[in-house]
């Protein structure tokens, strides 16, 4: 069955020049997706895991192609048997890297090592991959990054090599340096992520146009600080009804709960912070030729998405998982505006080839975040 999309529709309209909304939105639905998610899962356990590369794509065709920019979809393009390898590949270090941590000991420095070595590869052949076979009007994205800017980019400042090596050899019983080297990194974190958006978005190109990004350390060093705010106040008011608990009743157990709960409620609102904050400021500075983009997520809508989200999956032992997935895709890409400012013919096609899975799958596998 062939889907139709209607005639794209300007949200706003100007004085020609000026810039122009393009309609974007979300069309899927809980119940559309609810049929491919079970299917997905049953198969994949039917399969022990085998099938879980085509539930991948048919779960990212459906996604991509119910994104809908100006009139026209999205479009995944890779093929199940590739991802299925290259999750072979995942799998296989994460049993090398699993067995070091738990039985072999002794290796595992080495493993670590080979580690550091290898991430900034995975890096740069996820994005690649990703890139690759994500479509828009039958033009792919392209990601033109390499190792060396990778490997600078991630392991600018030597902080990381150096924790790393501190917790291979134990820091030597020396954990005033350990607790002095994870504060300073915790500090310098922001910038770190500055220069690592910077990176993914420079080398990320659609139509011959290289994406730029704007964000200075600065503005993602007041998102993390707030955040740490928000868990400060909540600690000082779980310490202070533990306090009253305890003078009042002489009963730790209602004060340990209390306690708990304030904590809780905190993190969950600073990551919301963090998500929807981070989120705004990456998009709000993004610029891909002649379009820049507009992210309006607030942190307690966020929050609140999450909450209620969780207590959906957990009342319904997770059936509604499909549809926490379609709520949280329909909220981002409600506040998300897309403004032209010239015309998409400005976008050239341009040569592709193909691109291994491996990286992908082994970024996918060790839970590494390369989305803005």
């Amino acid at each position: 069955m062939t889907e139709t999309y209607s005639k794209p529709v300007e949200r706003e309209t100007g004085a020609p020049g000026m810039p122009r909304e393009m309609a974007l939105e979300f069309r899927g639905s809980a119940r559309e997706y609810f049929r491919i998610w079970i299917v997905n899962l049953c198969l994949t356990l039917l399969s022990f895991g085998v099938f879980s590369a085509w539930a991948k794509v048919r779960k990212k065709r459906y996604f991509y192609s119910h994104t809908i920019l100006d009139g026209t979809p999205f479009q995944y393009l890779a093929q199940p048997v590739p991802i299925l390898k290259g999750r072979v590949v995942a799998a296989v270090l994460f049993s090398i890297y699993y067995a070091s941590s738990h039985y072999f000991t002794s290796v595992m420095p080495y493993v670590l090592a080979a580690g550091m070595v290898l991430a900034p590869w995975v890096i740069v052949r996820s994005a690649a991959f990703n890139a690759r076979y994500t479509a828009f009007r039958n033009m792919n994205f392209n990601f033109d990054g390499r190792y060396r800017d990778a490997l600078k980019t991630i392991y600018v400042w030597g902080l990381i090599p150096v924790l790393v090596i501190g917790t291979m050899f134990q820091w030597g019983g020396n954990y005033y340096a350990a607790a002095g080297l994870y504060a300073i990194f915790g500090l310098a974190f922001p910038w770190w992520l500055k220069r690592f958006k910077n990176f993914i978005i420079s080398h990320t190109a659609f139509g011959g146009q290289n994406g730029e990004f704007s964000a200075t350390g600065g503005q993602f060093f007041k998102i993390y600080f707030m955040a740490g705010v928000i868990l400060m106040a909540a600690g000082v008011i779980a310490g202070l009804l533990g306090t009253a608990v305890i003078s009042a009743m002489h009963k730790s157990t209602y004060a340990i709960l209390l306690l708990t709960l304030p904590v809780y409620a905190g993190y969950v609102l600073a990551f919301g912070y963090i998500q929807a904050g981070t989120s705004n400021l990456v998009w709000n500075r993004t610029r891909l030729g002649p379009l820049h983009f507009e992210s309006t997520l607030r942190g307690r809508g966020l929050t609140k998405l999450y909450v209620t989200n969780a207590l959906g999956i957990i009342a319904s032992a997770g059936l509604l998982t499909p549809w926490a997935v379609i709520r949280t895709l329909k909220y981002r890409v409600d506040h998300m505006r897309v403004r032209n400012e010239g015309d998409l013919a400005d976008f050239n096609g341009s040569a592709t080839t193909a691109v291994r899975a491996t990286g992908a799958e082994v970024g996918e596998f060790f839970d590494m975040d390369l989305s803005l």
